[in-house]
């Protein structure tokens, strides 16, 4: 089986940098009742690249089109503008996100429909991580680094902002440029994972390991650690499981997540939690 699993290790190695920088992003997901918001964003990112890859098609702006996660980036951070400054207005904020995440995931199968080779590219917004090469596992680490540094050395500040909001201002911070900061690092992590594990993966990769951590982790710091570490279990076993069983690594790694959680919640329960 280690033979197997050797031959897809920049596979392997892909999959741990996504499930490490979604499992720290997707604490605050959690924490914060973003959940619907990550998902939101991964289906707007998913509807960025069918949208490059039907310009493509039509060879409308080729330059761009020709890099489709770039595509992705710009609109998925255009819904990352909305949803940490959302207009205020009649429309309560869950049903703005809805409404998001409705319209781009069916924009996003429309534009794919139309798009040359529309059946092969749904592989790209389904995900393939059995697909990830060196060069884009390199991507994925120049992208990972900054945003966990980020998360490191304004661990204090977006943790503040996040959940004693009217203190952070009393003290002045600028909640709401912080918050944009936030999201701006989810919308990152998100478009770039999106292209190699798909909507499914990335926001299993957003909450479930966050719900594990929550479950077993005493303080937050502990929380991080154990959401990093339940992600980072789960897709190893996962992606390990699913090669000699021949089956799909990305739902094979949701099943484990959800394990890893049932566990937690069995743990929580037997402590008296």
């Amino acid at each position: 089986m280690l033979d197997a699993v050797l031959l897809f290790r920049e596979a392997l190695y892909g999959t741990l940098l996504i499930a490490l920088a979604c499992s720290v992003v997707g604490v605050y997901v959690v924490l914060r009742r973003i959940v619907f918001v990550g998902a939101a964003l991964a289906q707007v990112s998913s509807a960025g690249l069918a949208i490059a890859l039907w310009l493509a098609g039509l060879g409308v702006l080729s330059g761009l089109t020709g890099h489709p996660l770039t595509v992705s980036l710009l609109i998925t951070i255009g819904g990352v503008i909305f949803f940490a400054t959302p207009p205020r207005g009649d429309v309560p904020p869950d049903a703005s996100i809805g409404v998001a995440y409705a319209v781009a995931a069916a924009a996003g199968i429309l534009f794919i429909a139309k798009a040359k080779m529309g059946e092969a590219h749904d592989i790209l917004l389904q995900g393939n991580i059995l697909g990830i090469t060196r060069k884009d596992t390199l991507l994925l680490l120049a992208t990972a680094i900054p945003v966990l540094l980020a998360h490191v050395v304004f661990y204090k500040e977006f943790l503040f902002v996040s959940f004693d909001r009217e203190t952070a201002r009393t003290l002045g911070y600028r909640v709401r440029l912080w918050d944009l900061a936030l999201y701006l690092t989810l919308g990152v992590v998100i478009a770039f994972s999106m292209q190699f594990a798909g909507v499914m993966l990335v926001f299993n990769f957003l909450v479930l390991p966050a719900v594990t951590g929550l479950l077993l982790g005493g303080s937050m710091r502990a929380t991080f650690v154990v959401s990093v570490g339940s992600a980072l279990l789960a897709a190893l076993v996962g992606f390990a499981a699913s090669i000699p069983l021949d089956l799909p690594s990305g739902p094979m790694i949701i099943v484990v997540s959800g394990v890893l959680v049932f566990l937690a919640w069995g743990a929580r329960r037997a402590r008296g939690g």
